[in-house]
């Protein structure tokens, strides 16, 4: 995945929470992704306006954690999860 990855959240997805956790439920498939607190927050930064170089630093910085080569790593993994969902928009430039 490029590191020039602007992911943006589809607007076609539904974001519901639900306690300390959140919903993404997409109406035409179905499809349905439980998000703990780190997963709200990743999804409330997909406007397409962050890569995911700046993505790893804010929840670095949001997260008090420095170990960025496995946030690059989670995030990376999410990405893809949402991305096989089709909870994101496919424009990848």
């Amino acid at each position: 995945m490029s590191s020039n990855y602007n992911p943006k959240a589809s607007t076609r997805i539904v974001f519901r929470e639900e306690g300390d956790e959140a919903l993404l439920f997409d109406p035409d498939t179905g499809a349905v992704k439980v998000l703990n607190e780190t997963g709200k927050f990743i999804w409330s930064n997909l406007d397409g306006s962050a890569s995911l170089e700046i993505l790893v630093q804010k929840i670095m910085d949001a997260f008090d954690t420095s170990d960025e080569n496995k946030i690059k790593e989670d995030l990376e993994k999410f990405i893809a999860e949402l991305k096989k969902l089709k909870f994101l928009d496919e424009d990848e430039s």
